[in-house]
């Protein structure tokens, strides 16, 4: 792959990565009541399942050799990336607006949660500051490529607000979902459906880790709680 093709699968990537997140937190900020009733939130849980599954096994050993095989190893994330991101874009596009309201805020405490909802948002950027996201979006490995270098074995140590907790962006995610001055019961569904994923991809995700990792993550996830933080950073990995 030439220097040009690289920069452009790297900005192409990020935009598939990150625009339908920011749809996703501009979609749940200001949610849409509309006609749909019983059956409409069946039609909203169809694809989110769908979007779920496909992520989820997309994540697995099993699904990342095949994809290693088919289109090579350097694809593996990037391909996950871009499946995600189109998914994602999908389902918001799909969702139904259901008919009621559970809370609407206004006045002060509309301001007051809108505040505490941005907090969410920028505590899930800050977080991101303590990975390699560009590794984490599989673009590392496409840079390191192009440079002639060669891969970087990954590097496992507990920084920033991963020294309190084990799931510090997934925390943020989770209370982004719940926290804002209008709750729809179509975002009710949504936080329920997204808080559920996010539970149960955390111990799939803890799975691939400990394999990954080997006795390092044992001992991390000895230390560090999986969701409520510890009153004073865990100082056990660190980077060198």
């Amino acid at each position: 792959m030439s220097r040009a093709s690289t920069y452009i699968l790297v900005v192409l990537t990020r935009l598939v990565a990150d625009l339908p997140l920011v749809w996703m937190f501009y979609f749940l900020h200001f949610p849409q009541e509309g006609p749909g009733g019983l059956w409409g939130g069946v039609e909203n849980g169809s694809p989110f399942v769908a979007f779920a599954t496909l992520h989820s096994a997309l994540a697995r050993p099993a699904a990342r050799k095949y994809v290693a095989r088919v289109a090579g190893e350097d694809a593996v994330r990037v391909m996950y990336v871009w499946v995600s991101g189109i998914t994602l874009s999908l389902l918001l596009y799909l969702w139904r607006p259901l008919a009621g309201v559970v809370w609407k805020v206004e006045g002060a405490g509309y301001w007051a949660l809108t505040i505490l909802y941005l907090m969410c948002l920028g505590g899930m950027i800050y977080t991101t500051f303590f990975i390699d996201y560009a590794d984490f979006l599989g673009l590392r490995v496409l840079l390191r490529r192009m440079k002639r270098e060669p891969p970087k074995p990954p590097v496992f140590a507990a920084r920033g607000p991963y020294a309190y907790c084990r799931h510090p962006l997934y925390g943020f995610l989770l209370l982004s979902f719940w926290i804002g001055p209008v709750m729809t019961l179509g975002r009710i569904e949504f936080a329920l459906l997204g808080s559920t994923y996010v539970i149960l991809g955390t111990f799939l995700e803890e799975k691939n880790l400990r394999e990954e990792l080997g006795p390092a993550y044992d001992r991390y996830k000895g230390h560090v709680p999986k969701w409520i933080p510890r009153l004073k950073p865990w100082r056990g990995l660190r980077a060198a």
